[in-house]
């Protein structure tokens, strides 16, 4: 961080290059940047390609950016964390560097009071002082919910049924496992197929649905419709699985 704030006092004018695909890969495999080098790749051949200099430091982006590091005084480093690469748990794990920056000092400091604030009303450490839910090894992303907590997730339940009911929603409930060939016919099979876990019986392949979606298809193709059933709203308070690299979750949330 102290270096961050050496660069920005220099005040350094960031550059944007427009250059060919040849040369970009070049610079890059120079430079010993093999992930650029895999990024470069995977770009469309018909996208252009551009880079960003500061003085020595080169890097491949879209942009766009500020006109000169100067302009980024306010910014604060925040934590450090493991990502496998493109998030595949078979790709090497590197580091992840957290930070956020804005436009003044005094809104810096006053996002980090909203973060000291929500800090002390982290669901995960409610969860602890009020018995609410707890997760263990043995069920990685998955809750324990207590009785406490389940009271309340109820409450909060039934709270969204009525609100659905009042906007004409149906409500239903569909099997946790469907056949693969279902999900061939969806399309998830070939787009999502890593993502799912699956399981096999009687020479038939499962999968644990991973969503609602194609599931409530098949209830809409039950009978003969008309337009005149259109709109059709269907809702399921739902359990859904998805085999996604550890991480992904932050407690009961999704990280952004």
């Amino acid at each position: 961080e102290a270096l961050m704030h050496a660069i920005a006092e220099e005040n350094l004018p960031i550059v944007r290059q427009v250059v060919a695909r040849e040369a970009a890969i070049r610079l890059f495999e120079q430079r010993g940047e093999h992930y650029k080098v895999e990024i470069i790749n995977a770009i469309p051949a018909t996208e252009t390609l551009t880079l960003y200099r500061q003085g020595d430091f080169v890097d491949l982006c879209r942009g766009p950016h500020v006109p000169s590091t100067g302009f980024l005084q306010s910014f604060k480093l925040t934590k450090v964390a493991g990502a496998y690469w493109k998030g595949d748990s078979r790709k090497p794990m590197l580091s992840r560097i957290y930070g956020t920056a804005w436009a003044t000092a005094a809104d810096l400091t006053h996002y980090l009071q909203q973060l000291e604030e929500a800090e002390k009303r982290d669901h995960r450490r409610l969860a602890k002082l009020m018995d609410l839910f707890h997760f263990q090894d043995e069920a990685p992303g998955m809750v324990f919910w207590h009785e406490p907590g389940w009271t309340l997730y109820r409450v909060v339940e039934n709270y969204i049924r009525s609100k659905l009911q009042g906007a004409g929603y149906q409500e239903v409930h569909t099997p946790l496992m469907l056949d693969r060939t279902l999900w061939e016919r969806s399309g998830h099979a070939e787009k999502f197929a890593t993502q799912m876990f699956t399981t096999a019986s009687e020479n038939r392949e499962y999968a644990i649905k991973p969503m609602n979606c194609p599931a409530h298809v098949q209830i809409f193709n039950q009978g003969i419709r008309s337009y005149r059933d259109l709109p059709l709203r269907l809702a399921e308070f739902g359990v859904c699985h998805r085999n996604e690299p550890s991480g992904t979750l932050h407690g009961l949330l999704r990280r952004p």
